[in-house]
C-alpha cells in the first residue's frame, strides 16, 4: 500500500497525516513501529553529489525531521522554480538545517545528473549543508516515487520527465509523522511545518487554530499578484534586495515595457538572442536561467499591472533594453 492511499484528512489537527501508521487522539499523536515505518519508507542505494553512497531510509530518512522533492536539471519550467521554494524555505528555518532538520533533492534522470552535474546545480541555488542532492539506478527511483505517492502512474512518462509530479514530502520520521505538500505551497508554511509543527508536536499539541474563528468569504486574489507569489517570489522581492534573481522592485521605471513583456513570455528566446541584459543577469546570478513561466499575454499583462502597482513613486530613467 503506498502513502497516498494511507494519507487521510483529520481536520483536528489539520494535517494530512497516514493513518495506518499513526493513532490520533484528542490529547496526542502516537507514532508507529520502527518496523512499521521501515515496511513503508523506500531504502534503495542513492549517491550523493560529492559522490558518497547512502540507503534512502537507513541514512537519511531514519530518526531525522526531512523535506524530499524530485527534480531534474535540464528541467527549464516547474523544477528550477520547485528549488527556489526550497531554497526560499532553507533560508526560513536558518542554522537548524543540517542540525535536526535535512532537505533531500532527489533526480529522476539519472543518466543526465551525474554527481559533478547536481554539484554544480546545488551551488547555483546556494544550498547549504544539510541540503544534499542525489542521484541512482532510475528504475529504483521510480519506485521510490511510487511508494512515497509522488509518481501517479495514470500521469506518468519516463520519455516526458517534465510530467513528474509537483509536490515534496515532508515529515518527522521519528514522530511518525509525514505528509504530501504541494510545491506551490508559501514557503513560510511548509518552514513552520518543519520547524514548529513537526518538530515539537507532543510539546505543543500541534496547530490549534479553531475552524469556527476561520473567515467565511476571502476575496479572489488578482491574477497579476496570484502569479507573483506563487511563481515569482521565492526568487525575487519587491524593494528587499537580491534573492536568487534581482529585486523587481521600481522594475518598471527602470526597465522598458516591451523588454520586460519578453522576458516574462520567453526567457529562453531572450537570451538564444544575445540581449545584452539577458547576459548580464546570467553573469551576475550564477548563470541561473528564470524558468519559462508558461504565462500567456493575458497572464503577462497581468503581471505587469501587479508590479506597476507595487512600485515606489520614484523615478529612474529607462536604459535601451531595460538595463539598469
Amino acid at each position: 500500500m503506498s502513502l497516498v492511499q494511507l494519507m487521510l484528512f483529520n481536520p483536528m489537527k489539520t494535517l494530512i497525516l497516514c493513518g495506518m501508521l499513526l493513532t490520533t487522539f484528542s490529547h496526542g499523536v502516537f507514532a508507529a513501529s520502527d518496523d512499521a515505518k521501515a515496511k513503508v519508507f523506500p531504502n534503495p542505494e542513492l549517491t550523493d553529489h560529492t559522490g558518497r553512497k547512502v540507503h534512502f531510509y537507513d541514512d537519511l530518512i531514519k530518526g531525522k525531521i526531512f523535506l524530499v522533492n524530485f527534480i531534474f536539471t535540464s528541467c527549464t519550467d516547474y523544477c528550477p522554480m520547485e528549488t527556489a521554494r526550497v531554497r526560499r524555505i532553507q533560508d526560513l528555518i536558518g542554522d537548524r538545517l543540517g542540525k535536526d532538520i535535512f532537505f533531500y533533492s532527489i533526480s529522476i534522470d539519472p543518466e543526465t545528473d551525474t554527481p559533478a552535474v547536481l554539484s554544480a546545480y546545488r551551488e547555483k541555488f546556494g544550498a547549504r549543508p544539510g541540503w544534499d542532492f542525489f542521484t541512482g539506478n532510475e528504475a529504483e527511483i521510480a519506485a521510490m516515487r511510487r511508494k512515497m505517492g509522488l509518481l501517479v502512474d495514470e500521469f506518468a512518462d519516463d520519455a516526458k520527465k517534465s510530467n513528474h509530479s509537483l509536490n515534496m514530502m515532508i515529515g518527522s520520521e521519528s514522530a511518525g509523522q509525514w505528509m504530501r505538500r504541494s510545491n506551490l505551497d508559501k514557503a513560510e508554511i511548509v518552514a513552520k511545518l518543519l520547524s514548529e509543527n513537526l518538530s515539537e508536536w507532543r510539546e505543543s499539541g500541534g496547530l490549534t487554530n479553531d475552524f469556527a474563528k476561520a473567515p467565511t468569504h476571502i476575496d479572489p486574489m488578482p491574477r497579476g499578484e496570484e502569479i507573483y507569489k506563487t511563481r515569482c517570489m521565492d526568487c525575487h522581492s519587491l524593494g528587499g534586495g537580491d534573492r536568487l534573481g534581482p529585486d523587481l522592485g521600481n522594475v518598471t521605471r527602470t526597465r522598458e515595457t516591451a523588454w520586460l513583456k519578453a522576458w516574462l513570455k520567453d526567457p529562453a528566446k531572450v537570451i538564444a538572442a544575445k540581449d545584452p541584459v539577458a547576459t548580464e543577469l546570467l553573469g551576475r546570478f550564477r548563470g541561473l536561467v528564470m524558468p519559462n513561466l508558461g504565462l500567456s499575454d493575458e497572464d503577462v499583462g497581468a503581471v505587469m499591472d501587479f508590479l506597476r502597482r507595487a512600485d515606489s513613486d520614484g523615478h529612474s530613467k529607462v536604459a535601451k533594453g531595460g538595463s539598469k
